[in-house]
């Protein structure tokens, strides 16, 4: 008989293990992909108001700032990954002990892991931004924006590590309300430092930074007041290092393919800064357009991760398998709409970021998106086949579909772009997707055959 606690417990989080998997998925995914709307926003105003109110340069210097920032932010959010899947499996075997073992030991790795970067970020800014062929005219910027955004990184990793650990235990709707309240909060500052106060690219930077830090706190104090049972206890504080084994099992592979990917777009975006402002500024606008346009069928194939978490840590395999089933051809739905959306409304969405509809910025945007909406469907598929085998905990297969991705892209940038142009450029990201399928869905079909003894040595939990 169920107790009251348990009760409560059900009412505020997902149990993924029953019920019917397409309702739970899309149940799961609202919030995030509301949550990544007002995300997306946010960073699009940053680049509307850049763009429209600052200047070209300051949007150019921004736009060459996007690799760099990716790095860091994918270094640090490998560790927050990791907190899912561990969180997600032992919420699924129910061990709450567990839980809050890894949220003490999270915030040991996010801190170390932040301060980490937030020095390699200040003192690595103007060195990485050289080694890219920055535009000596925006470098001043860049190197700004970078030290302000990825110097105080850590503020970013204290919210995302509260996030994952909320949603591997089933709760997707929390984090959204802090994140909308962040993003309000961000485009407010944003307003407020580049418009009233004239501080330009330094003002979009700090408006990130103080509403990131802003919502991490408030949405700590919150979580802990709405789960008491992930308030640690005195022995959960104690240095467990399985867990810190854990820990970096999961996030050591993640951190290496989202470096290897991230440093082949180094590659790339020096590739684009040498074609000259115009073209780096392109890629601000189209790589923003992509994200929005993503939004939804990325969320959705990001519940995976939880899903599959909680089912593989209830060894529920069956579930597994029809929760692919049935999820699969939703992805590849709403990836199919973004796309015909995207290809009809290419220019508009592109002009939404420059004021100047004669540019050869836009023009090159405008070529950027529609060819990449034309194979959003596999950029659906490769998110969905690699948060579920993150929930499994199969992380090194996903950095070797990582590594056929960043082998392709590498590939078709230097031996298109001559050719091509910038064109050969931008038909270097959807075909890395494509390739970064095969790995995934190999592993997948082999796993399907016989779940139960495929799975005995990537169970650390139960």
């Amino acid at each position: 008989m169920s107790t009251e606690k348990d009760q409560k417990k059900a009412a505020q989080t997902m149990d993924m293990t029953r019920g019917e998997p397409r309702k739970l998925l899309i149940l799961f995914a609202i919030p995030m992909i509301l949550g990544g709307i007002f995300q997306l926003l946010y960073n699009t105003v940053d680049t509307i108001v850049v763009g429209r109110f600052v200047s070209e340069d300051a949007l150019a210097a921004i736009g060459a700032t996007s690799t760099s920032t990716l790095l860091i932010n994918v270094l640090g959010n490998s560790f927050t990954n990791a907190i899912t899947i561990i969180t997600s499996q032992a919420e699924g075997a129910s061990l709450p002990k567990r839980i809050r073992q890894a949220l003490t030991h999270s915030v040991y790795m996010v801190t170390a892991v932040g301060l980490i970067l937030g020095l390699v970020s200040f003192f690595g800014a103007r060195p990485f931004m050289r080694f890219l062929g920055c535009d000596p005219t925006i470098i001043d910027l860049s190197v700004l924006y970078l030290r302000i955004v990825c110097g105080l990184t850590i503020f970013s990793l204290w919210y995302q590590g509260s996030s994952a650990l909320l949603r591997g235990i089933g709760d997707s709707k929390t984090p959204l309300y802090f994140l909308i309240f962040s993003s309000v909060l961000n485009m407010v500052l944003d307003l407020v430092f580049v418009l009233l106060l004239k501080q330009g690219v330094a003002g979009v930077g700090w408006a990130t930074v103080i509403s990131q830090s802003v919502s991490a706190l408030i949405c700590t104090v919150y979580m802990f007041r709405r789960y008491p049972r992930l308030r640690p206890q005195k022995g959960d504080w104690k240095t467990d290092f399985s867990m810190i084994r854990d820990l970096i099992h999961f996030a050591l592979p993640m951190m290496i393919q989202e470096s290897v990917l991230t440093m082949g777009m180094f590659v790339i975006t020096a590739v684009i800064n040498s074609f000259g402002k115009d073209t780096v500024a392109a890629y601000a606008i189209g790589s923003r357009v992509e994200s929005l346009a993503a939004v939804a069928f990325s969320r959705l194939a990001f519940a995976f991760s939880v899903y599959t978490g909680q089912n593989f840590g209830a060894r529920r395999y069956d579930r597994i398998k029809e929760g692919l089933r049935k999820g699969i051809p939703m992805v590849a739905g709403l990836a199919i709409l973004s796309s015909a959306i995207v290809l009809l409304f290419a220019r508009e969405l592109a002009s939404l970021f420059l004021s100047d509809s004669g540019s050869e910025a836009l023009v090159q945007a405008t070529d950027m998106i529609r060819m990449e909406a034309m194979l959003y469907i596999a950029l659906g598929i490769i998110y969905t086949l690699t948060s579920t085998l993150r929930g499994i905990g199969v992380v090194h297969i996903t950095l070797v579909s990582g590594l056929f991705e960043f082998i392709s892209k590498i590939g078709c940038t230097l031996l298109l772009s001559p050719i091509m142009g910038t064109r050969g450029i931008w038909l270097a990201a959807p075909l890395g997707w494509v390739l970064g399928i095969l790995p995934s869905l190999v592993w997948l079909i082999w796993w399907s055959k016989n779940p139960e003894k495929h799975s005995v040595k990537y169970h650390r939990v139960g």
